[in-house]
């Protein structure tokens, strides 16, 4: 059932994807033009979009500047700021003639160059108090002028202009409409407690200009946001987008374009932020005067789909068959390699790319099998064949008898040594060729390495001393057969036996966090750090081992096997060192896991 769902998905995948590549090459040309008169018109219109609200922000920017050099008049004439300074000391009649020439001072300079769009000027002090303005308008009471939101927004500014549309009710006159102001903190640097604010009325003839752009659609809107995004002005319906409020929350950045949906239309907003005034400029675009001309490509391309739909899946259905069936025929005898089979041999009977294929598969199936016959059979008939040698070579019975003979002599001539010898070595044997398990505990290594360490103590005489440092619940830690007689024989015959006087042989084990710590260590002429960087060189896990890379006598064959098997078993759970200094001895440490050690046992 498996394999006859895998055959039917792999036969409709085979039939779509012939199906869509017919109708992707005949709807090819359509839909390339309208992706990419699509794509070439959207980044024309944000391109435009982006280069139009950069000009009414610079335009804006520009007069912005002239309106705050015209509030910096009374910087002309240091008699205007002395004045600001001792106005609380000034009799009435100096108040009076100072708020007179302040006055003047203003209307001259915003009536010498008419501005189209001005209105009116107050000028306040810092006490809130009305010094003079253009006209009768005007907030006569201080307390109040001092509490509003544009006075100290002003004062926080210090001295840079503040442009906003936030005119209250109390101060707007029913004959001329303010779109917005700009007010500016004008004080002596060195004494900032008394100041004068110069604010200044307009109407909206600004942004009426820029409104009217030929190049803009007609259903297209510029939005100008003051520095709280409150809409100051909005080409078209005002209305519409004062209602908006979704749309002004994103307009939040330093200049951006996104995708908007108003009544039901998504629309283009672009945006920048004037650095100077913190206002900004923002272009709303229907997405409909963008892509408008793309609709007639649009219904072209959909129409001619469906034809080539229809007609691309009679040719799929009369030709899928002739592409599927050898397919089929391959994934079967790929399955059969699976299994073991290599002899399995697809049948090519066509010379196009899919009995290219047919054919290679063979040839790799061929090469497999010889691989796998020379590479691995042959290697390990090749073992079996050296292991069976060795067995034949050598009767563990006579040899077993042979060792107790000797140790009768030695009993019967007195000569204990011997006997001692020929016993322990008997031990060694008979361990080594009995026991067939290959997991075994602590204790039962130790016994072998008892054994071996009297043969040692009996030739060197006193030369080797040898102990153990082992926890007592260590003592039935399970571990894999040979491995400590291979260390404790590389710590004999390459550390203590060059060694000049006695030498020490320490076992121990121990364990460190979820691991057991198993050593070997001694205090014999130790390994050069040349020597030693070669023998880590070759500590590598079995498939990446250079049987060539040193010769065994120099590295001590032992090490290299217990690492091996221990690599072999447990993988990247088990670690491997070997420390030594020239002169002060040598250390192996295992670091065998305790949960997969115990699960293996």
């Amino acid at each position: 059932m498996a394999i006859g769902g895998f055959i039917i998905r792999i036969r409709t995948v085979l039939l779509l994807s012939y199906f869509i590549i017919i109708l992707v090459c005949i709807t090819l040309v359509g839909s390339v033009s309208f992706y990419i008169s699509y794509t070439t018109m959207g980044r024309q219109a944000e391109s435009a979009s982006a280069l139009l609200v950069q000009q009414i922000e610079k335009n804006m920017d520009n007069d912005f500047h002239s309106k705050r050099n015209l509030l910096l008049a009374s910087y002309n004439d240091p008699s205007y700021v002395d004045g600001i300074n001792r106005y609380p000391e000034m009799s009435d009649k100096e108040r009076f003639e100072f708020r007179q020439r302040i006055g003047d001072l203003y209307l001259k300079s915003f009536n010498v160059t008419p501005i189209r769009d001005f209105i009116r000027f107050h000028i306040y002090f810092s006490t809130g108090e009305l010094l003079s303005a253009s006209d009768d308008s005007g907030m006569r009471n201080a307390a109040q002028v001092r509490n509003s939101e544009w006075f100290r927004s002003t004062v926080a500014k210090d001295g840079e202009v503040f442009f906003s549309s936030l005119i209250p009710e109390s101060e707007r006159s029913d004959a001329e409409e303010a779109a917005y102001f700009s007010a500016i903190l004008i004080r002596d640097f060195s004494n900032p407690d008394l100041f004068i604010i110069v604010r200044a009325e307009y109407r909206s003839e600004l942004f009426n200009s820029i409104g009217r752009n030929d190049a803009l659609s007609a259903r297209s809107s510029i939005l100008i946001l003051d520095e709280g995004n409150r809409l100051v002005y909005a080409s078209g319906n005002a209305n519409a987008y004062a209602d908006e409020p979704a749309l002004t929350e994103r307009v939040s950045g330093s200049k951006s374009r996104f995708w908007f949906e108003m009544d039901g239309e998504e629309r283009l907003v672009s945006y920048t932020r004037s650095g100077y005034s913190n206002w900004k400029a923002v272009l709303v675009v229907p997405k409909s005067d963008i892509f408008g001309s793309l609709d007639i490509i649009k219904t072209t391309v959909l129409f001619t789909a469906c034809i080539a739909f229809f007609i691309t899946f009679l040719i799929s259905v009369l030709f899928g068959q002739r592409i599927t069936k050898p397919i089929l025929h391959l994934y079967k005898s790929v399955n059969r390699m699976k299994r073991g089979d290599f002899s399995a041999r697809v049948e090519v009977k066509r010379n196009d790319e899919i009995g290219r294929i047919g054919m290679n598969f063979n040839a790799m199936q061929e090469e497999l099998e010889q691989l796998i016959e020379t590479k691995y059979v042959n290697q390990i008939k090749l073992q079996e064949a050296e292991l069976a040698m060795l067995y034949s070579q050598i009767n563990p019975h006579f040899l077993y008898n042979t060792l107790d003979s000797i140790r009768s002599m030695a009993d019967y001539y007195q000569v204990q040594d011997i006997g001692q010898m020929a016993e322990s070595l008997a031990d060694i044997f008979r361990y080594n060729t009995k026991n067939k398990d290959e997991i075994v505990t602590l204790q039962e290594e130790l016994v072998q390495i008892d054994a071996y360490m009297s043969i040692q103590r009996i030739r060197f005489e006193d030369k080797i001393a040898y102990e153990q440092q082992i926890e007592e619940e260590l003592y039935s830690f399970p571990l894999l057969k040979m491995t400590l007689q291979p260390l404790v024989e590389n710590a004999v015959f390459h550390g203590i036996e060059r060694k000049r006087g006695k030498g020490r042989i320490t076992v121990a084990m121990r364990q460190e966090g979820g691991r057991i710590a198993l050593s070997v260590s001694d205090d014999g002429v130790g390994i050069s750090e040349k020597h030693l960087a070669e023998i880590r060189q070759t500590l590598k896990p079995p498939m990446l081992q250079d049987n060539g890379a040193l010769p065994a006598a120099r590295m001590g064959i032992g090490i290299q096997n217990v690492f091996s098997r221990y690599k072999i078993r447990f993988g990247d759970a088990f670690d491997f060192e070997i420390n030594s200094r020239k002169g002060m001895g040598t250390e192996i440490k295992l670091f065998i896991p305790i949960e997969t050690t115990q699960a293996n046992e």
